[in-house]
C-alpha cells in the first residue's frame, strides 16, 4: 500500500485502488459483519499533496507549496520538483527518477541542492542583502526544516550499483 500510495503521488490524477482479499484479514463493521478493507490512492496535485502529506503535523513557514514542472518530450526528459519550508531544524529531500525512489540520491538531487542555494544567493545579490561574500547563504542553512520531494523522468537512466538506489545520470 505505501509503495501504491508513492505511485499515486508521482503520477497526478492516477487512482489506485488496493483491496485485502484474504480470508482472516477482514474488517469487521458495526453490525460484526466481515467488510472487505480497501484503500484508494489518488492525488490531482500529485507532488505538491506529498509534500503535504510528508509535512502534516509540521507547523509551515510559508501557507502555499512551491511546486515546478518542465518537460521536453524531444529529449524525452522531465522534472517535477515540490518543496515548502516548516519550522523544524531538519530537511527532508525525496528523489525519484523514472518513480525509482532514489534513496541514495543521485546527480538530480545534487543538481536541485545547488540550483537551490545557487537561487537563494542569486535573489540575495540582486536585493541587496549580500554585500560581502561570507554574506551568502550556505546549502545547509537554506535547506533547514524543507520539505522536498524531485522527481525526473529519463529516456535512458543510468543508476549506480544493483538496487537502483542512486541515479548517476549527468
Amino acid at each position: 500500500a505505501t509503495r501504491f500510495r508513492e505511485m499515486a503521488f508521482l503520477n497526478k490524477g492516477l487512482r489506485i485502488t488496493v483491496a485485502d482479499e484474504r480470508t482472516g484479514h477482514q474488517v469487521l463493521d458495526d453490525e460484526g459483519e466481515p467488510v472487505q478493507h480497501r484503500d484508494e490512492f489518488h492525488y490531482e496535485q500529485g507532488l505538491t499533496d506529498y509534500v503535504k502529506f510528508l509535512s502534516s503535523g509540521k507547523e509551515a513557514i510559508h501557507p502555499s507549496v512551491i511546486d515546478v514542472e518542465a518537460h521536453s518530450p524531444e529529449q524525452g526528459m522531465g522534472v517535477e520538483i515540490a518543496m515548502q519550508w516548516n519550522a523544524s531544524y531538519t530537511s527532508s529531500v525525496y528523489t525519484f527518477a523514472n518513480t525509482i525512489n532514489t534513496t541514495e540520491g543521485g546527480t538530480h538531487e545534487e543538481g536541485f541542492r545547488a540550483a537551490l542555494t545557487n537561487t537563494v544567493n542569486r535573489w540575495g545579490d540582486s536585493w541587496g542583502l549580500i554585500r560581502k561574500r561570507e554574506d551568502r547563504v550556505s546549502g545547509d542553512d537554506i535547506r533547514e526544516g524543507l520539505t522536498a520531494v524531485v522527481s525526473v523522468k529519463l529516456a535512458d537512466p543510468q543508476f549506480e550499483g544493483q538496487t537502483k538506489a542512486k541515479l548517476g545520470s549527468s
